[in-house]
Protein backbone atom coordinates (compact mmCIF):
# COMPACT_ATOMS: atom_id res chain seq x y z
CA UNK A 1 0.00 0.00 0.00
CA UNK A 2 0.87 3.76 0.17
CA UNK A 3 4.79 4.08 1.26
CA UNK A 4 4.89 6.06 4.31
CA UNK A 5 5.93 9.54 3.68
CA UNK A 6 7.01 12.34 6.96
CA UNK A 7 4.78 14.80 8.27
CA UNK A 8 7.18 17.66 7.36
CA UNK A 9 6.61 16.49 3.61
CA UNK A 10 2.88 16.32 3.74
CA UNK A 11 2.73 20.20 5.44
CA UNK A 12 5.37 20.89 3.05
CA UNK A 13 3.01 19.47 -0.16
CA UNK A 14 -0.24 20.99 1.74
CA UNK A 15 1.47 24.27 1.02
CA UNK A 16 2.10 24.02 -2.14
CA UNK A 17 -1.27 22.78 -2.60
CA UNK A 18 -2.70 26.32 -1.81
CA UNK A 19 0.10 28.04 -3.75
CA UNK A 20 0.67 26.03 -7.20
CA UNK A 21 -1.49 26.12 -10.28
CA UNK A 22 -1.58 22.29 -10.36
CA UNK A 23 -2.16 20.22 -6.79
CA UNK A 24 -0.15 17.35 -6.47
CA UNK A 25 -1.75 13.41 -5.26
CA UNK A 26 0.53 10.32 -4.97
CA UNK A 27 3.19 8.09 -3.49
CA UNK A 28 5.45 10.78 -3.52
CA UNK A 29 8.67 10.13 -1.56
CA UNK A 30 11.23 12.41 0.40
CA UNK A 31 13.25 12.17 -2.52
CA UNK A 32 13.40 10.96 -6.15
CA UNK A 33 15.96 8.65 -5.76
CA UNK A 34 17.34 7.82 -9.52
CA UNK A 35 14.96 10.30 -11.25
CA UNK A 36 15.92 13.70 -9.42
CA UNK A 37 15.37 15.61 -13.09
CA UNK A 38 11.46 14.76 -12.66
CA UNK A 39 10.58 15.38 -9.13
CA UNK A 40 8.81 18.51 -10.04
CA UNK A 41 5.88 19.29 -12.50
CA UNK A 42 7.97 21.41 -14.88
CA UNK A 43 10.47 18.74 -14.31
CA UNK A 44 7.85 16.41 -15.64
CA UNK A 45 6.47 18.98 -18.48
CA UNK A 46 10.37 19.33 -20.20
CA UNK A 47 10.55 15.32 -19.69
CA UNK A 48 6.80 14.83 -21.76
CA UNK A 49 8.68 16.80 -24.93
CA UNK A 50 11.80 14.27 -24.38
CA UNK A 51 10.47 11.80 -26.79
CA UNK A 52 7.50 11.48 -28.98
CA UNK A 53 4.03 9.94 -26.96
CA UNK A 54 2.59 6.56 -27.70
CA UNK A 55 -0.93 7.28 -27.36
CA UNK A 56 -3.74 4.76 -26.17
CA UNK A 57 -7.58 5.06 -26.27
CA UNK A 58 -9.08 3.31 -22.95
CA UNK A 59 -13.01 3.99 -22.24
CA UNK A 60 -13.36 7.47 -23.90
CA UNK A 61 -9.67 8.60 -23.04
CA UNK A 62 -6.89 9.10 -24.40
CA UNK A 63 -3.49 8.48 -22.34
CA UNK A 64 -0.04 10.12 -24.06
CA UNK A 65 2.62 8.25 -22.85
CA UNK A 66 5.90 9.35 -22.82
CA UNK A 67 9.57 7.35 -21.95
CA UNK A 68 11.03 9.73 -20.47
CA UNK A 69 14.56 10.72 -22.51
CA UNK A 70 13.45 7.88 -25.12
CA UNK A 71 14.16 4.55 -21.48
CA UNK A 72 16.98 3.48 -23.94
CA UNK A 73 17.14 -0.45 -23.32
CA UNK A 74 13.48 -0.01 -21.49
CA UNK A 75 11.22 -2.52 -22.79
CA UNK A 76 8.14 -0.98 -23.89
CA UNK A 77 5.44 -3.43 -24.84
CA UNK A 78 4.92 -5.18 -21.05
CA UNK A 79 4.71 -1.52 -19.73
CA UNK A 80 2.00 -0.35 -22.07
CA UNK A 81 0.06 -3.39 -21.26
CA UNK A 82 0.20 -2.90 -17.82
CA UNK A 83 -1.10 1.15 -18.46
CA UNK A 84 -3.78 -0.46 -20.87
CA UNK A 85 -4.85 -2.96 -18.20
CA UNK A 86 -4.51 -0.42 -15.29
CA UNK A 87 -6.60 1.80 -16.87
CA UNK A 88 -9.64 -0.39 -18.09
CA UNK A 89 -9.53 -1.56 -14.14
CA UNK A 90 -10.00 1.94 -12.99
CA UNK A 91 -12.94 2.43 -16.29
CA UNK A 92 -14.57 -0.49 -15.16
CA UNK A 93 -14.96 0.30 -11.57
CA UNK A 94 -16.40 4.06 -12.70
CA UNK A 95 -18.70 2.14 -14.72
CA UNK A 96 -16.81 1.61 -17.85
CA UNK A 97 -15.54 5.14 -18.29
CA UNK A 98 -12.15 6.56 -18.39
CA UNK A 99 -12.29 9.28 -15.32
CA UNK A 100 -10.56 12.10 -17.70
CA UNK A 101 -10.54 12.63 -21.86
CA UNK A 102 -6.88 13.06 -21.41
CA UNK A 103 -4.02 12.01 -19.53
CA UNK A 104 -0.28 12.66 -19.62
CA UNK A 105 2.03 9.76 -18.62
CA UNK A 106 5.54 10.13 -17.97
CA UNK A 107 6.98 6.66 -17.46
CA UNK A 108 10.85 6.91 -15.89
CA UNK A 109 13.68 4.24 -16.56
CA UNK A 110 15.15 3.44 -13.30
CA UNK A 111 17.53 0.66 -11.72
CA UNK A 112 15.71 -2.45 -10.69
CA UNK A 113 12.47 -4.71 -11.53
CA UNK A 114 10.11 -2.86 -9.24
CA UNK A 115 7.45 -0.20 -10.08
CA UNK A 116 8.74 2.98 -8.31
CA UNK A 117 7.65 5.99 -6.77
CA UNK A 118 4.42 7.94 -8.76
CA UNK A 119 2.46 11.32 -8.30
CA UNK A 120 -0.43 12.99 -9.91
CA UNK A 121 -1.37 16.37 -11.00
CA UNK A 122 -4.41 18.03 -11.54
CA UNK A 123 -6.26 20.90 -11.89
CA UNK A 124 -6.23 22.17 -15.71
CA UNK A 125 -4.79 19.36 -17.10
CA UNK A 126 -4.10 15.70 -15.86
CA UNK A 127 -0.62 14.52 -15.70
CA UNK A 128 1.23 11.15 -13.84
CA UNK A 129 4.57 10.21 -13.56
CA UNK A 130 6.06 6.99 -12.15
CA UNK A 131 9.43 5.07 -12.31
CA UNK A 132 9.95 1.76 -13.42
CA UNK A 133 12.72 -0.82 -12.97
CA UNK A 134 14.43 -1.40 -16.37
CA UNK A 135 14.06 -5.36 -15.19
CA UNK A 136 10.35 -4.61 -14.45
CA UNK A 137 8.60 -7.98 -15.83
CA UNK A 138 5.23 -9.47 -16.55
CA UNK A 139 4.95 -10.60 -12.75
CA UNK A 140 5.97 -7.00 -11.71
CA UNK A 141 3.09 -5.26 -13.72
CA UNK A 142 0.73 -7.82 -12.42
CA UNK A 143 0.87 -7.37 -8.88
CA UNK A 144 1.38 -3.92 -9.16
CA UNK A 145 -0.85 -1.74 -7.35
CA UNK A 146 0.71 1.80 -8.10
CA UNK A 147 -0.80 2.76 -11.30
CA UNK A 148 -4.64 1.92 -10.45
CA UNK A 149 -3.68 4.12 -7.02
CA UNK A 150 -2.92 6.85 -9.11
CA UNK A 151 -5.26 6.64 -12.08
CA UNK A 152 -8.20 7.03 -9.30
CA UNK A 153 -6.80 9.78 -8.34
CA UNK A 154 -8.10 11.13 -12.01
CA UNK A 155 -11.64 10.81 -10.53
CA UNK A 156 -12.42 13.42 -8.15
CA UNK A 157 -11.32 17.08 -8.58
CA UNK A 158 -8.80 18.24 -6.56
CA UNK A 159 -9.73 19.02 -2.94
CA UNK A 160 -8.59 22.17 -0.37
CA UNK A 161 -4.93 21.02 1.30
CA UNK A 162 -7.09 19.75 4.31
CA UNK A 163 -9.38 17.81 2.96
CA UNK A 164 -6.37 15.40 1.11
CA UNK A 165 -7.31 12.57 2.98
CA UNK A 166 -10.71 12.19 0.77
CA UNK A 167 -8.50 12.16 -2.40
CA UNK A 168 -5.83 9.66 -0.92
CA UNK A 169 -8.45 7.47 0.90
CA UNK A 170 -10.03 7.34 -1.87
CA UNK A 171 -7.51 6.18 -3.95
CA UNK A 172 -6.55 3.63 -1.10
CA UNK A 173 -10.28 2.92 -0.86
CA UNK A 174 -10.78 2.06 -4.49
CA UNK A 175 -7.85 0.82 -5.60
CA UNK A 176 -7.73 -3.37 -4.07
CA UNK A 177 -11.95 -3.23 -4.94
CA UNK A 178 -11.13 -2.19 -7.97
CA UNK A 179 -8.20 -5.10 -8.57
CA UNK A 180 -10.60 -7.78 -6.66
CA UNK A 181 -14.08 -7.02 -9.05
CA UNK A 182 -11.60 -8.55 -11.77
CA UNK A 183 -9.83 -10.83 -10.42
CA UNK A 184 -6.58 -9.20 -10.15
CA UNK A 185 -6.95 -9.77 -6.22
CA UNK A 186 -8.21 -12.40 -4.44
CA UNK A 187 -10.72 -11.85 -1.81
CA UNK A 188 -8.19 -12.53 0.91
CA UNK A 189 -5.84 -10.22 0.02
CA UNK A 190 -8.52 -7.62 -0.66
CA UNK A 191 -9.78 -8.02 2.50
CA UNK A 192 -6.61 -9.01 4.98
CA UNK A 193 -5.37 -5.72 2.99
CA UNK A 194 -7.96 -3.51 4.66
CA UNK A 195 -7.93 -5.35 8.17
CA UNK A 196 -4.26 -4.69 8.44
CA UNK A 197 -3.93 -0.95 7.01
CA UNK A 198 -7.17 0.08 8.37
CA UNK A 199 -6.14 0.11 12.00
CA UNK A 200 -3.41 2.68 10.53
CA UNK A 201 -6.10 5.61 10.18
CA UNK A 202 -7.70 5.20 13.77
CA UNK A 203 -7.26 8.72 15.52
CA UNK A 204 -4.23 8.75 18.18
CA UNK A 205 -4.37 10.53 21.57
CA UNK A 206 -4.54 14.15 20.43
CA UNK A 207 -5.68 14.03 17.46
CA UNK A 208 -8.71 15.75 15.65
CA UNK A 209 -10.86 15.44 12.85
CA UNK A 210 -9.93 14.20 9.43
CA UNK A 211 -9.70 17.89 8.47
CA UNK A 212 -7.55 18.75 11.34
CA UNK A 213 -4.78 15.69 11.20
CA UNK A 214 -2.81 15.70 8.18
CA UNK A 215 -0.48 12.73 9.33
CA UNK A 216 0.16 9.76 6.90
CA UNK A 217 -1.85 7.47 8.55
CA UNK A 218 -4.35 9.56 8.99
CA UNK A 219 -4.56 11.00 5.13
CA UNK A 220 -4.25 7.50 3.81
CA UNK A 221 -5.78 5.38 6.10
CA UNK A 222 -8.01 7.68 7.97
CA UNK A 223 -9.56 8.35 4.44
CA UNK A 224 -10.25 4.75 3.33
CA UNK A 225 -12.02 4.20 6.62
CA UNK A 226 -14.12 7.38 5.98
CA UNK A 227 -14.86 5.42 2.18
CA UNK A 228 -15.72 2.16 3.56
CA UNK A 229 -18.00 3.51 6.26
CA UNK A 230 -19.73 5.10 3.43
CA UNK A 231 -19.37 2.13 1.30
CA UNK A 232 -21.41 0.04 3.64
CA UNK A 233 -23.72 2.85 4.53
CA UNK A 234 -25.27 3.56 1.16
CA UNK A 235 -25.62 0.13 0.44
CA UNK A 236 -27.34 -0.77 3.92
CA UNK A 237 -29.53 2.34 3.11
CA UNK A 238 -30.43 1.33 -0.35
CA UNK A 239 -30.61 -2.20 -0.06
CA UNK A 240 -27.48 -2.97 -2.07
CA UNK A 241 -29.02 -0.89 -5.28
CA UNK A 242 -25.90 1.68 -4.71
CA UNK A 243 -22.93 1.78 -3.48
CA UNK A 244 -19.99 4.56 -3.03
CA UNK A 245 -18.58 3.53 -6.40
CA UNK A 246 -21.72 5.46 -7.78
CA UNK A 247 -21.49 8.37 -5.83
CA UNK A 248 -17.80 8.43 -7.11
CA UNK A 249 -18.97 8.10 -10.67
CA UNK A 250 -21.52 10.89 -10.43
CA UNK A 251 -18.78 13.27 -8.69
CA UNK A 252 -16.55 12.37 -11.80
CA UNK A 253 -19.10 13.71 -14.61
CA UNK A 254 -20.23 16.64 -12.79
CA UNK A 255 -16.84 17.80 -12.26
CA UNK A 256 -14.61 16.81 -14.80
CA UNK A 257 -12.30 15.02 -12.34
CA UNK A 258 -9.03 16.21 -10.99
CA UNK A 259 -8.86 18.70 -13.48
CA UNK A 260 -11.13 20.88 -11.47
CA UNK A 261 -11.13 21.92 -8.15
CA UNK A 262 -14.19 21.96 -5.48
CA UNK A 263 -14.74 20.72 -2.05
CA UNK A 264 -15.59 18.02 0.19
CA UNK A 265 -18.86 19.75 0.76
CA UNK A 266 -19.44 20.18 -2.69
CA UNK A 267 -18.91 16.34 -3.58
CA UNK A 268 -20.37 14.75 -0.71
CA UNK A 269 -23.65 16.80 -2.50
CA UNK A 270 -23.73 15.19 -5.55
CA UNK A 271 -22.67 11.97 -4.32
CA UNK A 272 -25.59 12.07 -2.04
CA UNK A 273 -28.04 13.24 -4.80
CA UNK A 274 -26.67 10.47 -6.89
CA UNK A 275 -27.12 7.82 -4.41
CA UNK A 276 -30.53 8.96 -3.39
CA UNK A 277 -28.84 9.38 0.53
CA UNK A 278 -27.38 11.97 2.71
CA UNK A 279 -24.47 10.04 3.60
CA UNK A 280 -21.66 11.12 2.55
CA UNK A 281 -22.69 14.84 4.14
CA UNK A 282 -23.72 13.19 7.07
CA UNK A 283 -20.65 11.34 7.91
CA UNK A 284 -18.33 13.91 6.54
CA UNK A 285 -19.96 15.92 9.45
CA UNK A 286 -19.04 13.42 11.82
CA UNK A 287 -15.47 12.67 11.00
CA UNK A 288 -14.28 16.08 9.52
CA UNK A 289 -13.28 18.01 12.60
CA UNK A 290 -14.35 15.20 15.90
CA UNK A 291 -11.50 12.31 16.27
CA UNK A 292 -14.63 9.74 15.59
CA UNK A 293 -13.19 6.68 16.25
CA UNK A 294 -13.99 3.44 14.83
CA UNK A 295 -14.75 -0.17 15.97
CA UNK A 296 -12.87 -1.79 13.19
CA UNK A 297 -13.10 -5.44 15.01
CA UNK A 298 -16.75 -4.69 15.06
CA UNK A 299 -17.11 -3.23 11.46
CA UNK A 300 -15.27 -5.84 10.07
CA UNK A 301 -16.92 -8.84 11.92
CA UNK A 302 -20.21 -7.65 10.71
CA UNK A 303 -19.38 -7.76 7.29
CA UNK A 304 -17.70 -11.34 8.24
CA UNK A 305 -14.24 -10.55 8.15
CA UNK A 306 -12.69 -12.62 10.94
CA UNK A 307 -8.33 -11.75 10.78
CA UNK A 308 -7.42 -15.17 12.25
CA UNK A 309 -3.04 -13.12 12.82
CA UNK A 310 -1.72 -14.44 9.74
CA UNK A 311 -4.63 -13.97 7.08
CA UNK A 312 -8.67 -13.55 7.66
CA UNK A 313 -11.47 -16.36 6.55
CA UNK A 314 -14.57 -15.25 5.75
CA UNK A 315 -18.30 -15.73 7.47
CA UNK A 316 -20.78 -15.81 5.02
CA UNK A 317 -23.69 -16.06 8.04
CA UNK A 318 -22.96 -12.25 9.14
CA UNK A 319 -25.37 -9.85 9.32
CA UNK A 320 -23.46 -7.83 6.20
CA UNK A 321 -21.90 -10.40 4.81
CA UNK A 322 -23.75 -9.80 1.65
CA UNK A 323 -22.16 -6.59 1.02
CA UNK A 324 -18.69 -7.72 2.09
CA UNK A 325 -19.62 -9.58 -1.47
CA UNK A 326 -20.85 -6.77 -3.27
CA UNK A 327 -17.93 -4.70 -2.37
CA UNK A 328 -15.31 -6.97 -3.42
CA UNK A 329 -17.25 -8.86 -5.87
CA UNK A 330 -17.09 -12.29 -4.73
CA UNK A 331 -20.33 -14.27 -5.83
CA UNK A 332 -22.20 -15.77 -2.30
CA UNK A 333 -21.59 -19.61 -1.65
Amino acid sequence: MPEVRSRSLLSRRALLATLAPAVAIGTLGPAWAQAPRYGRLRQVREGLKSDLPVTIEVAGGAIDIVFADGAPGFDRAPALAWVRGSAETVAAYLGGRFPVPRLSLLIVAQEGRRVGRATTWGYGSSTIRVAVGRGADAATYARDWVMVHEMLHLMLPTLPANQFWALEGSATYAEPVARARLGKLSQQQLWRGMVRGMPQGLPAPGDAGLDHTSTWGRTYWGGAIFWLLADVRIRRTTRGKMGVEHAFRAINAASGGNRTASTMERIAAVGDRATGTGILSVLYAEMRDAAAPVDLPALFASLGVIGDGRGVRFDDGAPLAAIRQAIGGASPR
